[in-house]
């Protein structure tokens, strides 16, 4: 036993280690590694994905709470848990003590951010077209459609929204089918995470308005980073290894309490979700199949969709605008890499990490051609 659980440790790890992109792409490797080792059948982790996202915190920690729970019940699932986020905490802890010292103002890094900014934007874009077209019914209409205008234009907090869904979701199962922030103590905002990992749904991009929402602009109760500040912070969880949401916790922790911050805020995001993942995938079958859990997905997954379509909101306004400039005055560049960038991901042709990657060297190229042409003119 004690050398399955070592190697059930190595290959998460590994996983975690090597796969940038979030937890889409983790699951995705996951479902093939371990169907060669014969631990899961070929597909199983993909056709699991509605129950892995019925319950709340993040795909990869999910992925590895279900592999770690057949292959050696509880301390299977926490091992596979600490495996997937260890790389995600240790490498995200550095980047948040060397961030200051980033030359985050040197053009040509500039020009690399916005590359990556465009591709993230493209990437969620891709993503919520995908999970749009999940939205067959018309109470999932419904239920998008109010999710995001409480959120983007009645400035509903995120947590009542999901609240709302869910319950809406519930009730549906059993009829017929037709303010201002407070102050606290840096410390306190590390009890948010708990929140988070109650209520995040359907993946890291989801977290994302929530992060927004605590932590970004002059209004947020805790660090209020600025908008600039946030959307690097994005690029950069999307270009090292581990789920997008826990390297942001690992950065926002980092910056309310140290490195003991960092630990406490990833821990807090993922205790929740894990510990309810290995309840329900003890008794899957049962689990699925209730009236309840059905009704309360029904509801939830519109709204969290609403919450992708946000997120894709905001990233699009910091990335494509061009600086200085009024609203809607597009920055051509980032705007054919966004497009490039969804193209790609919903082409599945090439990985997420591949496309990040070619954004953030196309856009450096192209402003070395720019200052080339204003030199020579």
């Amino acid at each position: 036993m004690a050398k399955r659980v070592a190697e059930l440790f190595w290959e998460l790890f590994k996983i975690s280690l090597f796969v940038i992109g979030g937890g889409y792409a983790i699951i995705a490797v996951a479902d093939e590694v371990f169907a060669k080792k014969g631990w899961t059948e070929e597909g199983e982790l993909v056709d699991r994905l509605p129950v892995i996202q019925m319950v709340p915190g993040l795909i990869a920690t999910h992925t590895a709470v279900y592999v770690g729970n057949k292959i050696a019940g509880a301390l299977g699932a926490a091992v596979g848990v600490v495996a997937v986020a260890l790389p995600s905490v240790v490498i995200f802890t550095f980047v948040s003590m060397g961030y200051d010292a980033l030359p985050l103002g040197n053009e040509w890094l500039v020009a690399a951010f916005v590359g990556l900014r465009a591709a993230l934007t493209g990437i969620i874009a891709a993503t919520l077209v995908r999970s749009a077209k999940k939205l067959a019914s018309g109470f999932a209409i419904v239920v998008f459609a109010f999710s995001l205008c409480a959120i983007a234009l009645w400035s509903v907090p995120v947590w009542a929204v999901l609240l709302c869904a869910m319950l809406a979701g519930i009730s549906s199962a059993f009829v017929p089918p037709q303010g201002k922030k407070f102050e606290s103590p840096a410390w306190i905002g590390l009890l948010v995470f708990l929140k988070y990992g109650i209520l995040c749904f359907g993946g890291g991009f989801v977290l994302v308005p929530m992060y927004m929402e605590d932590f970004v602009g002059a209004a947020a109760p805790y660090l209020q980073v600025s908008e600039d500040e946030f959307s690097n912070l994005m690029a950069l969880t999307q270009m090292t290894p581990g789920p997008i949401g826990v390297n942001a916790a690992t950065f926002f922790g980092y910056r309310l309490a140290g490195v003991i911050g960092a630990i406490v805020a990833s821990s807090a995001l993922l205790l929740p979700g894990s510990a309810i993942a290995f309840a329900a995938f003890r008794s899957l079958e049962r689990f699925s199949a209730n009236r309840i859990v059905k009704g309360l997905l029904a509801g939830v997954r519109p709204a969290s969709v609403a919450l992708m379509a946000v997120a894709l909101w905001a990233f699009a306004k910091m990335c494509v605008v061009t600086p200085g400039e009024e609203d809607f005055a597009f920055s051509p560049v980032a705007v054919a890499l966004v497009v490039a960038a969804c193209a790609g991901t919903l082409s599945r042709r090439i990985g997420v990490v591949k496309i990040v990657l070619l954004c953030a060297f196309a856009a450096v190229v192209i402003h070395a051609a720019a200052q080339s042409m204003l030199s020579s003119a």
